[in-house]
Formats: structure tokens, C-alpha cells, sequence
């Protein structure tokens, strides 16, 4: 079909401000050498009418037309139609026009010959009416006519939907339909209201249709409200309408029950809050783990979490992605400096499990991920649950990648070193099959996977530009064990993060006041697990022999040892939130912290929080826990393992007293810490590095809105009172709740009642009703 041009008829009849605004608003964005502007002057008593349009006089493209005697708006449109032989927009002038309008109603209009109208999308336009349907409607906060224009554009599902008549504000009519049908019926409707709806329903008699333009949007001042004279006109034109077409009520009515736009009044609402015009103002990262750091997404928030928080919530300069799998979905969360903007949820068909290397589901998301918000930089913390694809994808792209190895993945998906037994694997001879062993202890592999797992890792690290390790000793073992990270590969040491010791960018510690020591107060802190050391835990407290000694376990047991654990001098303190862990240390007046890791850990949040409290540490030797307590001086160094050389040196600590501990406090106290903003200044530092150093390749691999809308919908509350955010913290509140719920003794009692005594479980209800009933009279 040929396009043809159009002339936009406006009728005026005062109001010449707004008459001014909407034809300055023609002149910026119309192709007046292709179109004409037709202004036709109903005898506008008022005389500023004139004035304005007498400036006007030379314009291209503009041509002003006076009637002589006042025809009211049907006579008008019927004078601009008869004088034009185009294509014609009949335009309100109290609208404003936006961006590219008229070329984006044409294109709709001549999508099918059967298609006889187009209305485009406003604030205030009864059906075409957005955010709101029927509605008047403010423009959006935080917008402005011609960006929330270029917002409804970009996020169109351009879904064209059939109303049952235009909306006379803004209303594009091919010239061949007028050729057909015919003009405004001026007898029956005389100066107004109703004749669009008359002439539609004509239009749809001759087997044409009427369409909204769902990816343009028209600004329109009126109201949809009457009063007095034009109320009584309406009605008695509406009555009309309805005795010519009988069906034209019900017609409207089953529209606005059904509402075909509700698709787009929903896509707009939901991409509305968090809408980004461009990712290109600003560097955008995406950050790959294995959980969020402001949710128990797969498992309890940790470290890794932790550290990421701390670079996301500092970072003014980019939009922050955190990518998250649990095997059968991919998440996304995207922030700005740590604030929550939008949640987007991808299922997958086919599960991850640890085998898939690749998986084309996966990769074919992670690339329309990194294509559609213009992804600058990968940051990889953890491929828990992923597959090995996103390095490889993004070198495709030319995108950088940063690799920060929080643990040892790259060995084994076990991650920690341990065998089955959870005895630490490296030097300690015939390694390979240890692993192989383990693995087939976890996963049930006959094969020896691990030779495979390697072959794949190097495949994978190759496309990585930089690994990052928080300590020298990881970053030493990975150069032995992977000698071509050599000339890529350093120590960031993680900075630190408690609030309510921050003085500036300083840190300030928490001061012991000196005592004499009757009593030990000696605290385990953390996930207190077999991989964390549990079983040394649990032989330490039951069999060192000296009194005067209280035990406490902070944090989750994840060893059922220590769960039905009890004595005398046992406190178990539970799980704790990041932001709990000083007010609960400073509560216990700790004199000791252990830390009895069996495997090379590579940071240790907790001994960060120990000495930040001013208190001594003791560890096993091993990793970073060795080597940031010789370098600092804050604790000691178990000779090994074993019980005997931990109770070894428990008894010098112990026998020592008062002096050897003042002695460590100094050093506690003189060390200088690395902040956080250290740490994301260095990081900072790498990214822009990276960044620089290459240009990302444009992809045409990216989602559309509609797949877009899908992944935000899923997420989206049905209670429109509340907004998205506020529905993500209400949930991460009921997780959080019953997270705890579930580390009560009376639910591990009612849990082992359910699953071994079936017949035991009334009476584990009355033992819960019981335990609580006590708790609360304590209170």
C-alpha cells in the first residue's frame, strides 16, 4: 500500500496558549515538507487567536483557514476534510505532539488495508488513556511529556489492539476511507460530540477497523469531564448514537469489561518504576553468583554475598546486575549504588546440573542478558549452579570478565578441599582420586570426573581477563595448581563494613575495657558445619578439661552433634543477620573467638568481625586465617589440627592471662584496616581499566518487551496498593522469619516427630504449644 501524506487539521476555537503550545509542539517534530499543518479558525471570539496566527503567517507547510461564521468542531473537520485530499489527522489544539508521531501513526495505519483509524495513546483520552485506563492522567513523576513519549515507545509490545471507535482528540483517517464513508454526519450531530463515534461505526459497517497506536503517546490538556449545555448536548447525541446503532453501548461496554489493552497498561505500569532509557549513560556490570546478598535465595546469605553488597552499594557510576541460578531458573536483579531497581525471572526448560558444562538455554538467555542492558563488564564471584558458558559468551562479545575466587570452585564443584570425610585433600598424596572420591561420595560419579571438571576449567578460565583473590595464599595455591592465572591474577584483601563503627572513612574499634579473667567467655562464630570445622568444635567443648570456661555458638549448626549438644556451660545463640553480629558479640563480652576451619580459607568475615570487637582470635593453620593473624599479630596459630595441639595452645592462651592478651589487643587496635571504599576504589580501579581496554560488540541477540514484561510480571504483586519493591521486602521479611521459625528447638523437634513417629506428632504440637507458652511467660 502506498503511504500518502496527510494534512493534520486542527480546529480552533480559543484557548491560544494552548493553541500555541500544541502548534510549536507540530513545528519540532512534523515533517512539514512532506505533511501540512491545516489551522481553522471556528471565529474565536477571543482576539489573541488571531494575533498568534497572524506570526504564523509565512510558515512552511502551514496553511490558515477562517470560516466565516461559527461551525462548531463538526462543521470545521468537515471543512478541513473536504479541503484536503489526504490523508488527514483531525488533532485537538490542546495537545502536544512528541518525537516521530505522525510517522509512527502512518505506519500503523498502513499495516492492513483494513484498517481505517488510529488513535494514539494519551493521558487523557477516556480509552487511550495511560497509566490509567479511563482515566485523566498526570504525567508520570519524574517525566516529562516527550520522555515519557520515548518511554511508551520503547517499551511498546506494539500490539495495535481494535477499539470499537477512535478518540477524537488525536484521530489519523486514511483519505480512501473518507473517499467511502464519507465526512462527520454535521446534520444529525451539529457542533459536536458523539460524530466520531457515528463515523466509526460506520467505518467498522464497511468492513474497516479502528486501532490504538500503543507506541506513540500525545499529550491532551482537556478533560473528560461535562457540565451544563455540553453535558446535555452529549447525552442527546449519545442517545442518537445508540438508536443508529444499537449494538454501539453494548459494543463499548463488553471493550472496557474485556479491556484488550489491559496487556499494555500493565507493561506499562510494571516497566514504568524502573524504566532505564539508556544504559549507556553509565557503566552497567553484571555481577554472576551463586545467591543475593538481600535475600536467601538457594541458601543462607554469606560471605560472597556480603563482599558484593559492599561493591554494589558503593558504586555511583554504574547500574549493578546480580545474576543468580538455582539449576531451573535464572534470576536478575538490577540496582543502583545498592539500591533495589527491578526483579526479571527466566525459567529454564531443562535443569543445570554440575555435568552441564554447557547448556544452550542458559546461554542463549545469558546473551540476550548481557545484549539487552547493554552489559560493559562481567564480574564473576561464583558459577555455583551456572554453567561455564557466560566466559565464554562474553569474549564472543568482547565484553571483560573479572573472576573473584571466594573459595575453590575452579578445583572442585566441592569447592572447600575436603574429601568425604571432610579431611583436607591437597599434599596430602594421590589427590586426584581423593577428589574423584569425594565427588563420587556427593554425587555418585563412577567416572573420574575430575579430569573432565579440569579440562573445562581451563577451557573457561582462558577467556577470564582477570582473577581477583581477597588473600596472597589463594592466589599462590591457584598459580601452582593453574600455572597459566599467573600473569592475571592478584589479592584484593576485602574491606570493611560495620556501620555502627564507622567514623568517616575510619574505622573505630570497639575497646575492651581490661578485667580480670575468672571466667572465659570463648565464642564460635558462623555456620557452624562439618566444612567449618564443627567436629573440632564439638570435641573441643566436650573434652578440654579446665573449668571456668563458657562456651557460645553463634550462628547456624549445621552439625547435629552440636545441635543435641548440652551442658552446663554451653550457650547456643542462633542464627544472626550481618547487622545483628555487634550488638550480639558486645553482649556476650567474648574473650576468645576460635575459628577452626579445616580447609584454606580465603577471607574469613568473621575474624574481620573479632578483631573489630577487640577480641583475640584462635585458628587453625591454614589460609588467610594464618596468614592475616601473623601479619596482624590479633591471635594465635594452632600448631595443627588436632585436638591435642588446639587444646595445646588453648592452654598457653589461658595460662598466659591478662598480659598476653592486652599484648594482642595492640596490635588489634594499631593495625589499619582496609575499608570498604579501599577495596571499591581498587575494584573501581580494574573496571575502569577493563572497560577501556575493550568495546563491547553490539548484539542483536536481546529480549523484546514483551519477553521482558513476562520476566517482570512473574514477580509483580496483584495488589496494586503496593509497589514491586515494597512486595520483594515483605517477602524477604516472611523468609526471614521463617528461616527462624525453623532453627526454634521445638520445630527440629517436630520436624524429627514427622519424619521417624508419624504417630508422635500430637504430642510434638503440645511439646511446641508448651516451649512457646514458656518462652512468653519469661518475657
Amino acid at each position: 500500500m502506498e503511504v500518502r501524506s496527510c494534512d493534520i487539521i486542527i480546529p480552533v476555537y480559543n484557548a491560544p496558549e494552548e493553541l500555541e503550545e500544541c502548534v510549536q509542539s507540530l513545528f519540532r517534530y512534523t515533517n512539514l515538507k512532506e505533511n501540512r499543518v491545516v489551522i481553522i479558525n471556528d471565529c474565536s471570539p477571543d482576539s489573541k487567536v488571531n494575533e498568534y496566527l497572524a506570526t504564523l503567517d509565512k510558515q512552511e507547510g502551514l496553511i490558515i483557514l477562517q470560516n466565516e461564521k461559527n461551525l462548531g468542531f463538526v462543521g470545521t473537520v468537515n471543512r478541513g476534510m473536504s479541503f484536503s485530499q489526504d490523508d488527514v489527522v483531525l488533532l485537538n489544539s490542546d495537545t502536544v505532539v512528541t518525537a516521530g508521531w505522525l510517522e509512527k501513526l502512518k505506519e500503523v495505519a498502513y499495516l492492513d488495508e483494513s484498517i481505517a483509524t488510529v488513535t494514539p495513546l494519551t493521558n487523557n483520552g477516556s480509552i487511550c488513556s495511560v497509566p490509567k485506563f479511563l482515566e485523566d492522567n498526570s504525567i508520570p513523576e519524574g517525566y516529562t511529556v516527550e520522555s515519557f513519549a520515548h518511554f511508551i515507545e520503547n517499551i511498546s509490545l506494539k500490539e495495535y489492539p481494535e477499539v470499537p471507535t477512535a478518540v477524537g482528540f488525536c484521530m489519523y483517517i486514511k483519505r480512501v476511507i473518507i473517499d467511502e464513508v464519507g465526512l462527520f454526519d454535521q446534520e444529525t450531530f451539529g457542533k459536536g460530540y458523539a460524530e466520531e463515534n457515528d463515523f466509526c461505526c460506520r467505518v467498522i459497517e464497511h468492513g474497516y477497523k479502528n486501532v490504538i497506536d500503543d507506541h506513540t503517546f500525545i499529550y491532551h490538556k482537556g478533560s473528560m469531564s461535562f457540565k451544563g449545555d455540553k453535558l446535555a448536548l452529549l447525552n442527546k447525541n449519545l442517545k442518537t448514537l445508540n438508536a443508529r446503532y444499537p449494538y454501539y453501548d453494548k459494543n463499548v461496554h463488553d471493550f472496557i469489561v474485556k479491556n484488550p489493552l489491559k496487556r499494555i497498561h500493565e507493561n506499562i505500569n510494571i516497566r514504568l518504576p524502573h524504566y532505564v532509557d539508556s544504559y549507556k549513560t553509565r557503566g552497567n556490570i553484571l555481577y554472576v553468583l551463586h545467591n543475593f546478598f538481600d535475600e536467601s535465595y538457594t541458601q543462607p546469605i554469606g560471605g560472597t554475598e556480603y563482599h558484593v553488597k559492599d561493591i554494589v552499594s558503593e558504586l555511583e557510576d554504574y547500574y549493578a546486575f546480580v545474576l543468580v541460578t538455582n539449576g531451573n531458573e535464572l534470576v536478575l536483579k538490577q540496582y543502583l549504588k545498592g539500591d533495589f531497581i527491578a526483579k526479571y525471572h527466566f525459567p529454564l526448560r531443562d535443569s543445570i546440573s554440575i555435568q552441564h558444562f554447557h547448556h544452550q538455554e542458559y546461554s542463549e538467555i545469558v546473551e540476550k542478558i548481557l545484549g539487552t542492558f547493554e552489559i560493559s563488564l562481567v564480574h564473576i564471584h561464583h558459577l555455583i549452579r551456572h554453567s561455564f558458558d557466560i566466559p565464554h559468551i562474553a569474549h564472543k562479545l568482547n565484553i571483560p570478565v573479572i573472576f573473584t575466587l571466594h573459595d575453590y570452585y575452579l578445583f572442585s564443584p566441592k569447592v572447600n578441599l575436603l574429601d568425604e570425610n571432610n579431611k583436607y585433600i591437597l599434599e596430602s598424596g594421590n589427590e586426584e582420586e581423593k577428589f574423584n572420591s569425594s565427588l563420587r561420595a556427593a554425587y555418585g560419579f563412577h567416572t573420574p570426573f575430575i579430569k573432565k571438571w579440569r579440562e573445562k576449567v581451563e577451557g573457561m578460565t582462558s577467556k577470564v581477563d582477570q582473577f581477583i583473590t581477597p588473600c596472597d595464599f589463594s592466589k599462590d595455591l591457584f598459580i601452582k595448581y593453574f600455572p597459566s592465572l599467573e600473569n592475571k591474577i592478584s589479592a584484593i584483601e576485602h574491606g570493611v563494613t560495620i556501620e555502627n563503627n564507622l567514623t568517616g572513612s575510619e574505622i573505630s574499634y570497639v575497646k575492651s575495657e581490661e578485667k580480670e579473667i575468672k571466667e572465659w567467655n570463648i565464642g564460635f562464630l558462623g555456620g557452624l558445619a562439618p566444612n567449618k570445622g564443627s567436629d573440632l568444635i564439638y570435641k573441643l567443648i566436650t573434652k578440654y578439661p579446665r573449668n571456668h570456661i563458657n562456651w557460645h555458638l553463634v550462628g547456624g549448626l549445621g552439625d547435629q552433634k552440636l545441635n543435641l549438644l548440652n551442658q552446663n556451660n554451653l550457650h547456643k545463640h542462633g542464627e544472626y543477620k550481618r547487622e545483628e553480629l555487634s550488638h550480639i558479640i558486645k553482649q556476650l563480652d567474648l574473650d576468645l573467638i576460635c575459628l577452626l576451619s579445616p580447609w584454606p580459607e580465603t577471607f574469613s568475615y568473621t575474624l574481620t568481625e573479632a578483631w573489630l570487637h577487640d577480641i583475640p582470635v584462635l585458628v587453625t593453620p591454614m589460609g588467610a586465617l594464618k596468614e592475616r593473624v601473623n601479619k596482624v599479630g590479633g591471635g594465635w596459630v594452632s600448631q595443627s589440627l588436632e585436638l591435642s595441639d588446639v587444646m595445646k595452645k588453648m592452654d598457653e592462651i589461658i595460662d598466659h592471662g591478662q598480659n598476653e592478651l592486652a599484648k594482642i589487643k595492640i596490635n588489634i587496635s594499631e593495625y589499619n584496616f582496609k575499608t570498604k571504599l579501599e577495596m571499591v576504589a581498587q575494584y573501581k580501579e580494574l573496571y575502569d581499566r577493563f572497560e577501556s581496554s575493550k568495546e563491547p560488540i553490539k548484539t542483536i541477540t536481546v529480549f523484546d518487551n514483551a519477553d521482558l514484561l513476562v520476566s517482570l510480571k512473574y514477580y509483580f504483586p496483584h495488589d496494586s496498593n503496593i509497589t514491586s519493591h515494597e512486595y520483594h521486602n515483605q517477602l524477604n521479611q516472611l523468609e526471614t522469619e521463617l528461616m527462624n521459625m525453623r532453627n526454634t528447638i521445638g520445630w527440629k523437634v517436630l520436624t524429627k516427630l514427622r519424619n521417624n513417629n508419624k504417630g508422635s506428632l500430637k504430642m510434638g504440637k503440645k511439646l511446641i504449644y508448651f516451649i512457646l507458652k514458656f518462652k512468653a511467660s519469661k518475657r
